[in-house]
């Protein structure tokens, strides 16, 4: 019997206009909470080195250059953010968790991590800085793993609720909207033009795309729900990721420079960053160190900090530092230029027009994304793009088990959203590219 074709890539439906999502992000009714706090490092939680993810990414460099994310805010839509000493939070956040403390708290942790790698404040007894250290966090608490509807089988956080949470953002002055979640749905689901939810959450991207506002999410990982594209057309859709001209979308790779296994491929993926064996700010609920390992699952085992979430805020925070740099200079760039910025001067892997589906454009380049000249910003246009396939791009499939529980599944249409963390086990070392650029410097000069 001959193999079947591959069928040719299907993009989402196309976009009904909608005037709402569904209103304003609210406590969501009939969710109990079913699992304690995450509880901060009660030992040392002091960790002198620099992450490794800092060292390769270089930059510090850009903040040596006064670019630290200053009047900048990122609103970080998560399962919330604990109040901890080096972080900077706004108070205007919304939260979906109904527990009446609001979206300065993060009873899962995952938030927290995320918001301390892209603006966690300097401190001289420790290596880690955040991206942005200067940008301020505003935390919108959409979803959480610990709250159960147990009626609906159902965890708190689903696509109505990040349409809400990203509308949210938008309304209220978030300069960049980091997403370190996902909804993965059959390519059939995603692509029903009837499917009001995905419209909605289709809509408000536009929107905050639209306002100048740069949406960054994760590319999600293997798991559950979230399965990998197979050779040929993919058949899993991952949202917000699939509305790909309006988000920048983020995949892994490890500290050798490999990409992660773990990575959801697909067309929409635009670049990659840090996602394995990563430091953060510690997230428990008072905690005020630092952590390079969580614990996850049932038993409470302690796991190193991993996944397409926490490669995310990387781009995130580059992305506040472009543009900051370009307001600064009274030259701002729009969001879309922001993001032709970063995946153009991204680290480009061999292949068709340097691209794949697993690391889209490749690593991102802090001071070329900061530096170099992007010739449409200049009125020129770029190559034309040869045709490329998923099936040259996909990793073999290995057995990943979840180590972090997956929010529940979806009920009347609304697609349940997936933490895109994984916590198991830790990019390319860049100093090479950095003593090349410092070489032509010098010649310069000389």
């Amino acid at each position: 019997m001959p193999a079947a074709s591959a069928q040719p890539f299907v993009g989402p439906p196309p976009l009904r206009p909608t005037n709402t999502v569904g209103g304003p992000l609210s406590p969501q009714p009939g969710f109990e909470q079913t699992q304690g706090c995450m509880q901060a490092n009660t030992g040392d939680s002091t960790i002198e080195e620099k992450p490794w993810s800092q060292l390769a990414l270089g930059f510090e460099q850009a903040h040596e250059q006064g670019l630290t994310g200053s009047g900048k805010t990122v609103a970080v839509i998560d399962t919330g953010v604990n109040q901890h000493p080096r972080l900077s939070l706004t108070g205007n956040g919304g939260s979906a968790v109904p527990d009446g403390r609001g979206a300065n708290f993060d009873c899962d942790g995952h938030g927290t991590i995320v918001a301390g790698i892209i603006a966690a404040h300097r401190d001289d007894s420790t290596g880690l800085i955040g991206v942005a250290p200067e940008a301020q966090i505003m935390s919108i608490r959409q979803s959480s793993k610990l709250f159960q509807n147990k009626a609906e089988k159902k965890t708190v956080g689903d696509t109505q609720t990040m349409a809400q949470a990203i509308t949210q953002a938008t309304n209220s002055g978030a300069s960049v909207i980091n997403i370190s979640q996902s909804s993965c749905q059959t390519i059939a689901q995603a692509s029903n033009p009837a499917d009001e939810h995905n419209n909605r959450l289709y809509q408000a991207v536009k929107n905050a795309f639209d306002r100048g506002v740069v949406v960054v999410a994760a590319a999600g990982n293997a798991d559950g729900a979230c399965q990998k594209n197979p050779s040929g057309s993919p058949t899993t859709a991952v949202l917000p990721a699939w509305f790909d001209e309006y988000v920048l979308t983020v995949g892994s790779v490890g500290q050798e420079g490999q990409p992660s296994e773990f990575t959801v491929p697909g067309p929409w993926v635009d670049v990659a960053a840090p996602g394995e064996n990563l430091i953060s700010l510690d997230p428990g609920s008072g905690g005020s160190g630092l952590a390079s390992q969580i614990a996850a699952g049932a038993d409470g085992q302690m796991q190193p900090i991993q996944g397409t979430s926490f490669a995310t805020p990387y781009v995130s925070g580059l992305a506040v530092l472009i543009k900051e740099k370009y307001e600064k200079a009274g030259t701002p760039l729009s969001a879309g230029q922001i993001m032709d910025r970063i995946k153009a001067t991204a680290m480009h892997p061999g292949g068709n027009n340097g691209r794949n589906d697993i690391v889209g454009y490749g690593m991102i380049d802090f001071m070329a994304a900061l530096g170099d000249i992007v010739p449409p910003e200049h009125g020129k246009l770029p190559a034309p793009m040869k045709p490329t396939r998923l099936s040259a791009d996909v990793i073999p499939q290995k057995d990943y088990p979840a180590l972090l529980v997956a929010l529940g599944g979806s009920v009347g249409g609304v697609a349940a959203v997936i933490f895109t963390a994984f916590l198991v086990n830790a990019v390319r070392n860049v100093r090479l590219r950095q003593a090349e650029a410092a070489a032509k410097t010098k010649s310069r000069r000389e």
